[in-house]
């Protein structure tokens, strides 16, 4: 497996490296970037990392990937680009202001789960958006695959509530 090309290496762990980047960015071009550079530098020193162990992988893109996306924040002299991708032409000023509001609210509820379930939050990111597999994370939590099935339903069933109590 030490013999896998750049292109291999990147497809392989791309989705978790930049999942986890936009979890700090909340934008996806920021994160897509700092995905590339996190993906680079473990690729240049895999030889003396042991990439067979792929638990150990998952754990280490996430931690390198979350630790430049905070630094990628912290740097003062960077320069970021906000591109408005609203359209100009026949947009209600109502419109975009609920659009808005109801995009803060979602982000805001995520934040209130991450902070009141975190090993939940992190269980149900990893299997349905990050698409790990049910067997890989329960492995790393140390439950059974029902386990995580549970934490997941039950994750979604808190979300679902959340929702429901502004939405109905």
């Amino acid at each position: 497996m030490n013999n896998q090309t750049f292109e291999e290496f990147y497809l392989k762990y791309r989705k978790i490296s930049r999942g986890y980047a936009y979890g700090v960015l909340h934008d996806w071009s920021a994160a897509d970037d700092v995905s590339q550079d996190v993906l680079y530098k473990m690729y240049t020193i895999k030889d003396g990392l042991n990439i067979d162990n792929e638990k150990m992988m998952f754990s280490l893109i996430k931690r390198a990937s979350m630790n430049k996306a905070l630094d990628y924040i912290k740097k003062s002299s960077s320069k970021h680009e906000f591109v408005c991708q609203e359209e100009q032409n026949s947009v209600d000023a109502e419109e975009v202001f609920l659009r808005k509001e109801k995009k803060e609210f979602m982000y805001m509820v995520l934040r209130r789960f991450r902070k009141e379930q975190p090993i939940n939050y992190e269980i149900l990111i990893q299997v349905k958006y990050l698409e790990i597999s049910v067997e890989t994370v329960a492995e790393e939590y140390g439950l059974t695959k029902s386990g995580v099935n549970n934490r997941i339903y039950k994750a979604k069933r808190w979300l679902q509530e959340e929702f429901r109590k502004v939405y109905e």
